[in-house]
């Protein structure tokens, strides 16, 4: 049977000793208008919709920042456990709601919130310097495609538009750094949804220094 109303379960761990850990929760998708924030929860209940999607998001001192896009799974409670990873060189993520409309360089509106707890992450730990990464959409087997560089052009420039929103807000520029992959780390090789053609056009973050 079709299931309109869920529960979505939410724990929160600590990855590296799996124990239970108390943080600030920020979801996306339950207020069509503003994020829910839910203060100081190590494990909590919402009800939620299983037709909408959602972004689960932990900013806290010590731990890389975390963010899960999603659509919620076809049962009566989704659950969603977010490991939350002690910080440390290497560590990598994907900000999904980082976003740029078609072969654009420019911010989307819709990325701000995003953009914003980036800024908070840099701010809370104070010695990290990350690298910022973008990907590009772009099949390799279709004709009409354009050329490897062109993809690395964007997806540098991709990077750089968001080294200069932080700068902006105050994070100083020798904690950013910026590559541009191109469309050489695509997820779909062939993406037939929106949700996959935005998941290739994307943006990561990696910690090199501490």
């Amino acid at each position: 049977r079709d299931i309109e109303n869920q529960q979505m379960i939410i724990k929160i761990l600590d990855a590296s000793s799996k124990k239970n850990f108390r943080a600030d929760v920020v979801v996306k998708g339950i207020n069509p208008r503003k994020p829910v924030v839910l203060s100081q929860v190590q494990d909590t209940v919402l009800f939620i919709k299983n037709y909408r999607r959602y972004t689960v998001s932990v900013v806290t001192e010590g731990y890389m920042y975390f963010a899960h896009k999603f659509w919620p799974d076809e049962s009566e409670t989704h659950n969603e456990t977010i490991e939350l990873e002690p910080l440390e060189v290497g560590l990598k993520t994907t900000i999904e709601d980082i976003v740029f409309p078609g072969d654009e360089i420019t911010l989307h509106a819709k990325s701000n919130f995003a953009l914003e707890e980036l800024v908070s992450f840099m701010k809370k730990n104070p010695d990290v310097k990350i690298k910022i990464i973008g990907h590009a959409n772009g099949p390799k087997d279709q004709k009409g495609t354009r050329s490897a560089s062109f993809y690395r052009k964007v997806t540098e420039q991709r990077a750089q538009s968001v080294r200069d929103y932080l700068i902006r807000k105050g994070i100083k520029a020798d904690r950013l750094a910026t590559e541009g992959r191109g469309n050489n780390e695509m997820l779909y090789a062939n993406p037939i949804t929106d949700w996959q053609t935005q998941m290739n056009r994307r943006i990561e973050i990696e910690v090199i220094g501490l």
